[in-house]
C-alpha cells in the first residue's frame, strides 16, 4: 500500500468471495476454462494435464482476433507484428518427434511416439508428452498425426497408462526404441 501511495496508484480491492466485481478477469477466466474442458473431453485426456491444457489454451487465445483490437490479436498488438497461426495443431494427438542424430545409434529409430501437449513460449517448438518416462520434452521436428488420438486406460498400472488408437495409415509409421516398450495399435 505503501508504495502504490509513493507512487500515485489508487488500488481498488474487491470483496472476498465477491468474484462479480471483477468482472471482465472473471470472463477471461470463464473463457479460458470452457476452452480447457473442451480440450480435455474432446481427447479423453485425464485431468491432470489440466495445466498443460491451460497453457495451451492461452496459448490460442493469445493468437484469435478480437473485436476491440480492430479484429488483431493480442499477441500482434503486444508484439507490433503480424503472426502466423500455420504451426498451431489439435491438443491430445499423437506426433512423431525426431530423435536427434546424437541421441541415437544407426539401428535405432529416428522417431518415437509422444503426445502433443502443447507449444513452448521461448522457442519455436512443441511439447511433447513421453508416457514411458512421464517426462515432457521440447521438440521442433515433429509430425502430427490429428487423426488419431491416445487412448488413456486407468486400469493398467501407471507404468501402461496408455494404448494408442491410431488410424490404418498411421500403422506403418509406428516406432519403438530400446528403451521404450512397444505400443500396440487398437483395430
Amino acid at each position: 500500500m505503501k508504495y502504490c501511495k509513493e507512487q500515485g496508484i489508487r488500488r481498488f480491492l474487491t470483496t472476498p468471495y465477491s468474484p462479480q466485481q471483477n468482472g471482465v478477469a472473471e470472463r477471461k477466466n470463464r473463457t479460458i476454462l470452457d476452452m480447457v474442458r473442451t480440450m480435455l473431453k474432446s481427447k479423453n485426456v485425464p485431468k491432470e494435464f489440466w495445466a498443460e491444457v491451460v497453457q495451451c489454451a492461452i496459448y490460442v487465445q493469445n493468437r484469435c482476433p478480437h473485436a476491440k483490437l480492430n479484429e488483431k490479436t493480442l499477441q500482434e498488438v503486444w508484439s507490433g507484428r503480424k503472426l502466423s497461426v500455420s504451426h498451431l495443431k489439435v491438443f491430445g494427438n499423437i506426433a512423431y518427434g525426431h530423435v536427434p542424430a546424437q541421441q541415437r545409434t544407426k539401428p535405432k529409430d529416428r522417431s518415437k511416439k509422444y503426445v502433443f501437449i502443447g507449444y513452448n513460449e521461448k522457442t519455436k517448438a512443441y511439447r511433447l508428452f513421453n508416457h514411458i518416462t512421464k517426462k515432457v520434452i521440447m521438440s521442433r521436428d515433429v509430425q502430427i498425426d490429428e487423426e488419431s488420438k491416445w487412448k488413456w486406460n486407468k486400469s493398467e498400472k501407471e507404468s501402461r497408462s496408455m494404448e494408442i488408437d491410431t488410424t490404418p495409415a498411421m500403422r506403418d509409421h509406428e516406432t519403438s526404441n530400446e528403451e521404450d516398450e512397444p505400443l500396440q495399435p487398437r483395430a
